[in-house]
């Protein structure tokens, strides 16, 4: 009788776990979140909250990019286009 239990727990497990998620907020990735701290990663979301619109929102985003990209330049590391960490060496 347990055998025939497994299946039915397996599946309750997955739709828990599907409403779970569900119900977390959609978090953007920050690029060049890696060399971030936590608490720049929390003045980085709340910037992009204040920004007014879409423009002011972009421009935010876009001298953050510049930004992150000085940063990985300095501790000789690359970002790759999607803002991840990625070594010099790796595209050799």
């Amino acid at each position: 009788m347990r055998n025939h239990l497994l299946p039915a727990a397996a599946l309750t497990l997955a739709l828990l776990g599907h409403a779970h998620a569900a119900e977390l907020p959609e978090r953007e990735y920050i690029y060049g979140a890696e060399l971030m701290t936590p608490k720049e990663r929390d003045a980085y979301r709340a910037n992009i909250e204040r920004a007014g619109d879409d423009k002011a929102r972009q421009q935010y985003r876009q001298r953050h990019r510049e930004r992150l990209q000085k940063r990985a330049g300095e501790r000789c590391v690359e970002l790759d286009e999607k803002g991840l960490v990625r070594s010099p060496e790796a595209g050799k």
